[in-house]
């Protein structure tokens, strides 16, 4: 029997969506600020409401929605249109793979705690300008600071707690004796701190046992953690069977990380049908089978992915996907 068919994959209830993958910010190892998104299937864009409304109308049983990936959410024109119309189907949004926050305006600040926007992950990444900007090139820090207070304010006023926030913290050689500080501005800002290991040779951590320690992650760099634990950090394998990306102009892409190949659009298609199709099971056999993966499917061009150098997941991807899956699908 195949490993897959032990478990039974959920409907798919929870989809992301880019609404952006264009930013104001230039930030160092960035691949929307070096241009390989723009010039890759991703393209330079910015989901319209009109689409939106689409895909919550054509895909009722998406019930929550992640808003980011590539670029600054805050920047989509029609961000207070889309999160309005989300509130009213019942739909809860998102964003936790981040928003550098600089630039807000005032009625979207309303409307993401009036409308109960969940959760929102900010990548701030110093808690001086000095600092910060070093790897958030053009970004403000005193202009974000400004606007989770206008948020806190309005969380005030209509008695929410939501959204939700965390303080993304990449971890630097530069930054990394700043943790102690934005853990007392995340106690000022009433923020989850949410440290993440640095993905480059950009400013690499200079002091690991402190960084080890303070960030509370117990390993310092990216290879400390697949030592300790066997598996790449943050790999997004699962993410397709979980909550599938979409790009802004309507691209199944799978995975938060693929700029390779698409996997079908939402424009002629909805979810659920596309979780039937061919695409669909390929992707299954391939990360829980153990399949051979061709150039076919993007998997075949992400470093992330071992299994076309001759390395079934088998049993090990079947874990890795169970607990991937939110409480919420178990």
């Amino acid at each position: 029997m195949h490993l897959v068919n032990m478990i039974e994959l959920p409907n798919i209830r929870e989809a992301s969506l880019d609404l952006s993958t264009i930013c104001q910010l230039r930030c160092k190892e960035c691949s929307t600020a070096k241009g390989i998104t723009h010039n890759s299937i991703i393209g330079r864009g910015q989901m319209s409401f009109k689409f939106f409304k689409y895909f919550i109308d054509n895909n009722p049983q998406i019930k929550r929605i992640e808003m980011s990936n590539w670029g600054e959410i805050f920047l989509n024109k029609d961000i207070a249109s889309i999160i309005k119309y989300a509130f009213e189907h019942n739909v809860v949004l998102y964003c936790g793979n981040g928003t550098n926050f600089n630039d807000v305006d005032e009625e979207v600040l309303e409307y993401l705690v009036k409308y109960k926007v969940e959760f929102l992950n900010l990548s701030i990444d110093g808690a001086t300008q000095e600092t910060y900007e070093q790897y958030r090139v053009n970004g403000n820090l005193s202009k974000v600071l400004a606007n989770i207070g206008k948020l806190n304010y309005y969380k005030k006023q209509y008695k929410s707690v939501y959204p939700k926030l965390s303080w993304q913290f990449i971890i630097f050689g530069h930054n990394e004796h700043e943790i102690p500080q934005i853990k007392e501005l995340c106690r000022q800002y009433d923020m989850a701190f949410n440290p993440k290991l640095n993905y480059s040779e950009f400013s690499p951590v200079r002091n690991k046992e402190f960084v080890r320690q303070e960030s509370g992650l117990g390993v310092a760099t990216r290879q400390e953690y697949k030592d300790l634990y066997s598996k790449e950090y943050k790999a997004p394998c699962y993410h397709c069977f979980v909550s599938p990306q979409v790009n802004w102009d309507g691209q199944i892409l799978g995975c938060s990380i693929n700029k390779w190949k698409t996997l079908g659009n939402i424009a002629n298609e909805d979810l659920l049908t596309w979780q039937k199709s061919e695409k669909f099971k390929q992707l299954v056999s391939v990360l829980f089978e153990g399949k051979p993966c061709d150039d076919s499917l993007p998997c075949y061009f992400c470093p992330n992915y071992n299994g076309k150098k001759g390395i079934p997941l088998t049993e090990k991807g079947l874990q890795n996907y169970l607990d991937y899956v939110p409480q919420a699908l178990k």
